[in-house]
């Protein structure tokens, strides 16, 4: 059994942790260390010390996608069987005025100002819509022309009335971390529609967002060690990575398979990376991401929410400290009969006021109250503390984008099996670390694989060679012509095809790693006009006589059809092909065909237990998961069938009724949906 490290107990670790769990089983024994004494890292609900009024000393918030498509996070929470509460708010804060949105404005400030406000929200939809919004970072976000300036500029540049270009600046400050020249026009463009109706939605967790912790940490199966900070990281003469840690009484030295580095960006600089290649690789890994955010958090306790109904939201936007947001706690948690007001400070106003004593920021916060709630010092009570500094990206995902892999795994080459894993990879929210957790345990599930198969722990022959001998007992069932059907029936493929892109007869189908042919008669008896192109000459030599002028023999790298020549690929091959030549082949599946291809290739997120029972992995020479395969057809010309057209439940049932679900092929509908690539244009 394999040994993996996870180095970091926050939501990032335990999230991770969650995902081996669901992926793996038991096939490794997973090691927890937190550096603190206590999990859950930036989710933190705590009570007062003079009343048990709840408020949140960290995560303000969640992000809610689920208006657009699917929301893992929101499942997640929803399988932990625990409730939501919705927050939603219009309020602004200007010139000690507390003001409804643009309504308020215009009665403050005239219509030039509501019309310039309004304008340009209307400029921010046309510039990202909400399913571009919920897609996320991604490389298309390096051609956007916004994302070459900062919001400095993008403001001066867009919006000319001054108080509608400060409006704009208090109402995402809290959510930038950051000042409008230091992050760049795109990333405040995500900001900004946030507040437009149909792109996102706000929620806390009830009785606190920290019962997310205690419900990952309920279903986690790992050895947990509280109190070791990880001060080193390499590798063994054997190969192994090597952790040395002080526990707060001695020295510790361990030693794994993997490992997932699971700390915020700017823990990671902490860390001694032994070894030139590894050591480089993170110092250039800490700087591409090196521009931090900050925050303070000022809770208070008061008799009573002395406000009344002059706050009606769940939180306004204040300029004050620069822009900050505060919150009122108990249209979310339970307050008793007391009032909390708790204020999320940011940016530049963090850094200057974190060195002030508790009492001090207390009593600075208090000031800015609006003077039309009342006396708030008459009411106060307690106030709490807590601070952040670093904690958050000014520019989630860098600049420019680059790839899932590359960010996840900054030295490949000699350490493939140490990834991390940080919200700050992609949007800096628990969304985008649940994300980020995902990616990082499908490229540790693809290094797991590789190492049970060559250490020979699912009980077969290590073995490369796609031989004869392979064919004569193909995947341990029987001779290759005997059994072909068992892994690919014609009559599933067809049933794929029609669901998927419509098409029952009259389209031209290439089985690309079509072996001697089998299925490529089936389909052509179906009246299917299919062709095959197999690289094995044992196999193809097999081909039936009738089939050989459809059968051809020859490599996926370079095949003999002319552009656009099929309508369809079905391809089972890829993952045979050498690593290096991979792009090349999507590039030429891509070239040949005209609509859509299947893609079947072995992944190494399929069960583990079938991965073992027909020996799958044996020649296989690229291995990656479904998620890993679908970002190589995105850089090359393919998009996912199911974002123009959702068939998967459909296409999941069929595979039901085809006997090709869970324990025999595909573990999930998820699975599926990855399996299905349009042929998109370049501008597409």
């Amino acid at each position: 059994m394999l040994d993996l490290a996870i180095v970091g107990g926050g939501p990032g670790g335990l999230m991770s942790a969650w995902y081996l769990k669901k992926k793996l089983g038991s096939l490794c024994r997973i090691t927890l260390f937190e550096a603190t004494d206590r999990l859950g890292g930036k989710i933190v609900t705590r009570t007062f010390d003079s009343a048990p009024a709840m408020y949140e000393a960290g995560v303000a918030e969640i992000y809610d996608y689920s208006m657009t498509g699917p929301d893992p996070l929101r499942e997640l929470i929803q399988h932990f069987g625990l409730q939501t509460i919705p927050m939603d708010a219009a309020q602004v804060m200007l010139d000690g005025e507390l003001l409804d949105d643009v309504d308020g404005m215009r009665r403050k400030y005239g219509n030039k100002t509501a019309d310039a406000i309004e304008a340009f929200r209307k400029l921010c939809a046309e510039e990202i819509s909400p399913i571009e919004y919920y897609e996320g970072i991604g490389a298309h976000d390096n051609e956007h022309p916004w994302a070459s300036i900062t919001a400095e500029q993008l403001l001066d540049a867009k919006v000319k009335d001054p108080i509608a270009k400060r409006f704009f600046k208090v109402m995402a400050r809290s959510d930038l971390a950051t000042e409008s020249h230091n992050t760049n026009g795109l990333n405040a463009l995500k900001n900004y529609v946030m507040d437009v109706d149909g792109y996102i939605g706000l929620y806390s967790i009830q009785n606190g967002n920290e019962q997310l912790i205690s419900g990952l940490q309920s279903e986690i199966d790992a050895e947990i060690k509280l109190n070791h900070r990880v001060l080193k990281v390499g590798k063994t003469e054997a190969g192994r990575y090597q952790l040395n840690m002080l526990n707060g009484k001695s020295p510790v030295v361990r030693d794994f398979d993997l490992v997932l580095m699971c700390l915020p960006h700017n823990w990671l600089a902490t860390v001694n990376w032994e070894g030139e290649k590894l050591r480089q690789s993170m110092v250039r890994h800490v700087a591409y991401f090196d521009r931090p955010a900050h925050y303070l958090r000022v809770s208070m306790l008061f008799d009573s929410p002395f406000w009344g109904d002059k706050i009606p939201g769940a939180w306004f936007m204040s300029e004050a400290f620069g822009g900050c947001c505060v919150y009122v706690e108990g249209a979310r948690h339970d307050v008793g009969r007391h009032g909390v007001l708790n204020w999320l400070i940011a940016g530049s106003d963090a850094l200057a006021y974190v060195g002030l004593r508790d009492d001090q920021l207390i009593d600075v916060a208090l000031k800015t109250l609006p003077a039309s709630l009342g006396d708030a010092r008459k009411h106060f009570v307690e106030g709490k503390i807590h601070r952040w500094l670093s904690s958050v990206n000014a520019i989630p995902g860098g600049l420019p984008v680059r790839d899932v892999l590359t960010n996840h795994r900054p030295e490949p080459v000699e350490h493939p099996g140490l990834v991390l894993v940080g919200d700050y990879l992609f949007d800096s929210t628990l969304n985008g670390l649940l994300d980020s957790s995902d990616a990082a345990t499908d490229i540790i599930l693809t290094e797991m694989m590789k190492l049970r198969y060559a250490r020979g722990e699912g009980g077969h022959t290590v073995s490369d060679k796609i031989d004869r001998s392979y064919f004569d007992n193909y995947r341990g069932v029987g001779p290759y012509h005997e059994v072909w059907s068992q892994f690919s029936d014609p009559s599933y493929l067809t049933e794929l095809i029609k669901l998927v892109w419509g098409r029952v007869r009259g389209y031209r189908l290439l089985i690309a790693g079509s072996a001697s042919g089998e299925l490529v008669g089936a389909l052509r008896d179906r009246g299917i006009d299919a062709f095959g192109i197999e690289n094995n000459r044992a196999i193809h030599a097999r081909t039936p006589k009738a089939l050989r002028k459809y059968n051809k023999l020859g490599s996926i790298t370079d095949m003999p059809f002319r552009n656009g020549e099929f309508d369809f690929i079905y391809e089972t091959c890829l993952c045979h092909v050498p690593e290096k030549q991979v792009t090349k082949a999507i590039r030429e599946l891509n070239r040949v065909v005209k609509t859509g291809l299947l893609f079947a290739s072995v992944t190494s997120d399929m069960p583990p237990a079938l991965i073992d029972r027909y020996d799958l992995l044996r020649g296989v020479k690229k291995l990656a998961t479904w998620w890993e395969w679908s970002e190589l057809f995105f850089g090359n010309g393919f998009d996912l069938s199911m974002n123009r057209r959702d068939a998967i439940d459909a296409v999941w049932a069929a595979t039901l009724a085809a006997g090709k679900g869970p324990g025999n092929w595909y573990i999930d509908a998820d699975s599926l949906r990855y399996s299905f690539f349009d042929k998109v244009a370049a501008d597409d």
